[in-house]
């Protein structure tokens, strides 16, 4: 009996790969690991097989610090599965094998516990908890002091947790404008999950979407507009899944569906659109060309991989997550204006930009379209304070 939970993945996986390489060429981490894709499926059944016990298996993985490289520092970005003749699901092997690191304890706690989003504590809900950030008058499926729980919605607006933290006038601004353009509309708090799989708690991260899915029934609502890019992926998964007559789409599409026009005049701007990780075949790209009204030559697309922020990579090698943030926004020229579509890109770029400023702007495509704007420097300064100031000891607890 196999010691893996992932074991079935890893064999279905090795069966469909031709270990053509194509997946290291394009890859640093995986040159770094010197491996495959497929040589990561047959290390950890190797590691399997060296191993009459759980015990035994821990020891396996630790041993081999290639593969150990190969699976924290995966972004998880895709780029091997776009130049895979196969077309394997890097994803899901990533996450399989997250999932049997994190129950062998080789992912130490220090790198998820702020990031539980299934718990009543992780960054985001402290972040907005201590400075007063919070919209029980949005949540209308949820009964509150604002009134009972309403189940006639027209939409469900899900704007992720770093919009929600981070940008609580925007946040608004783009509610009152999806209600006005769609009806009815109630506000999904909730994160979609995906630190929760980055870290190796896959089944937590299914189990968060189902939380969200029941809400979404509860409320009515038979469009999910999402933000980003992954959540809007998570979330029309979940709906096909459970089976449920409701349609996750982009807010991009939600917008130009229903008419709306940017309110800022954006020529002049040298737009530079960073491609979403979760943007496979472009969908979101051109979307979000078009909502600014520029096209492929007005707005090149920056295609560099991840933004640096993908599969906690920052909690297992900083330099590496860094560095990757620089190479994609070296693609941006001075003066540029780099584009993002997920507002956790925009974060990213954003507290690169702090530590190391360069002539380069970062705007999320919600403030290229609507007056509210994000203030990095603002929310640089909270989050750094909010651990020394009066909270300090209770979020070193929390997330002890």
């Amino acid at each position: 009996m196999s010691n893996l939970k992932g074991y079935k993945t890893y064999w279905r996986f090795l069966g469909q790969c031709a270990e053509c390489g194509h997946c290291t060429q394009t890859c640093e981490s995986l040159q770094a690991a010197d491996m495959t894709l497929g040589e990561i499926a047959k290390a950890l059944i190797a590691c399997d097989r060296a191993s009459e016990t759980p015990k035994d298996l821990t020891k396996e993985l630790y041993k081999n610090q290639n593969l150990t490289q190969a699976v924290r520092g995966c972004f998880i970005c895709k780029a091997c599965q776009n130049v895979c003749f196969a077309n394997n699901n890097v994803a899901e092997l990533i996450y399989a094998a997250r999932e049997d690191f994190q129950s062998a304890g080789l992912i130490p706690r220090s790198a998820w516990s702020s990031v539980m989003v299934d718990q009543e504590w992780d960054i985001f809900t402290a972040y907005r908890a201590i400075y007063g950030i919070g919209y029980p008058d949005l949540t209308r499926h949820i009964a509150s002091d604002y009134g009972d729980a309403q189940t006639d919605c027209d939409v469900a607006f899900f704007p992720g947790c770093s919009l929600a933290a981070y940008a609580p006038e925007l946040t608004r601004e783009v509610f009152a404008t999806v209600e006005q353009l769609g009806g009815k509309t109630t506000m999904i708090d909730h994160c979609c999950g995906s630190p929760l799989k980055s870290a190796g708690f896959y089944d937590r991260a299914t189990a968060l979407l189902d939380v969200i899915a029941d809400e979404v029934e509860q409320s009515g609502a038979k469009q999910v507009v999402c933000v980003c890019p992954g959540c809007r992926n998570a979330m029309q998964e979940t709906l096909q899944r459970r089976g449920m007559d409701v349609e996750a789409v982009n807010l991009t599409r939600f917008l130009m569906e229903h008419g709306y026009h940017p309110k800022k005049d954006l020529s002049g701007l040298n737009l530079f659109i960073s491609k979403s990780c979760q943007d496979r075949d472009g969908t979101y790209l051109d979307e979000t060309r078009e909502i600014l009204g520029v096209d492929a030559e007005d707005a090149p697309a920056v295609f560099e991989g991840c933004c640096g922020a993908g599969g906690a990579v920052s909690a297992f090698n900083y330099e590496e997550s860094g560095a990757q943030t620089q190479r994609k926004l070296e693609e941006v020229p001075d003066g540029g204006t780099v584009v993002t579509m997920c507002p956790t890109c925009t974060y990213t770029y954003a507290f690169s930009l702090i530590s190391a400023p360069r002539n380069v702007d970062n705007k999320n495509y919600l403030e290229l379209i609507f007056e509210n704007q994000f203030d990095w420097d603002t929310v640089s300064y909270q989050l750094n304070s909010m651990w020394s100031g009066e909270y300090g000891q209770w979020l070193a607890e929390v997330f002890a």
